[in-house]
């Protein structure tokens, strides 16, 4: 004799499989539909940065600027026919890679340094950049290198390639993590940070604008900056390293470094 399945559960089933069916489809976009989603909307989706200047800002206008903006417009460029259909939505170091892949933007154009780790959870782009790191201090400051900040209060960026690096580098030094360059300057002006820690390129821009602050040490740990995708996303990935490849070929990416890091001669350009 057969036993009926009671009927509260078969509700049960059913109810569950549609949540599973509706969370199937609710913002999600396909690694191979990336490509065609810009094309079908008409714009591209490309999480910059607001406060790092000349890589991502906000201008006296209101409107975004720097490297890594101009990069976004000429993509939109090679995939759309115009560079002023991008659309850019700000992001930091620490959540632009949840942006990424919760589908909020379609690539990260935000000073991402490339890393073994961070390899294991998104693709990167050719190369587009090089940078170390630099350290910020105030003009009074004894500090000249990683090597004496022991004991010191430094302010690092959260989700930064620094927190990492100085862990290892500089074990003994107190982390002060930070989630804008803003606040992390105004640390080391108030007092509250003996030293900020940052890619080299924001380090001298920053020092450059201010009297009262000196750049200290050497660059260490150089690596390349890439623009990210989603793991996976090959045909899109192919677009934007084919592009990035034309700018380098046609001129228009040199015109472009030279236009934001005119002024930093030693910066070496990726080949």
């Amino acid at each position: 004799m057969h036993s009926k399945t009671p009927r509260h559960f078969l509700h049960a089933i059913v109810f569950l499989a549609s949540l599973l069916s509706i969370g199937a489809g609710f913002g999600s976009v396909s690694h191979a539909d990336t490509l065609s989603t810009i094309k079908q909307r008409g714009e591209l989706i490309a999480g910059v940065k607001a406060q790092y200047p000349p890589f991502g800002f906000v201008d006296s206008s209101g409107k975004n600027a720097g490297f890594d903006v101009d990069l976004s417009h000429e993509l939109a460029r090679g995939i759309l026919g115009d560079p002023d259909k991008v659309k850019f939505i700000t992001v930091t170091s620490g959540n632009r890679v949840p942006y990424l892949q919760s589908n909020k933007i379609d690539i990260i154009a935000a000073t991402v340094t490339v890393t073994d780790e961070r390899k294991k959870i998104v693709d990167f782009s050719d190369p587009y950049f090089n940078s170390g790191t630099l350290i910020l201090v105030p003009k009074s400051s004894s500090i000249k290198g990683i090597e004496d900040l022991a004991g010191k209060k430094v302010a690092v960026i959260q989700g930064s390639i620094q927190v990492e690096d100085l862990g290892e580098l500089a074990p003994k030094a107190n982390l002060i993590k930070f989630g804008k360059t803003s606040e992390a300057v105004l640390a080391v002006k108030t007092g509250r940070a003996d030293a900020y820690a940052h890619d080299d390129i924001a380090i001298l821009d920053i020092a450059h604008g201010d009297p009262g602050l000196k750049v200290v040490g050497e660059d260490y740990r150089p690596r390349p900056f890439a623009m990210a995708v989603r793991k996976g996303d090959t045909e899109f990935l192919k677009v934007v390293n084919d592009r990035i490849r034309e700018m380098k070929k046609d001129g228009t990416f040199d015109k472009l470094w030279n236009h934001w890091f005119g002024d930093y001669k030693k910066l070496v350009k990726p080949e």
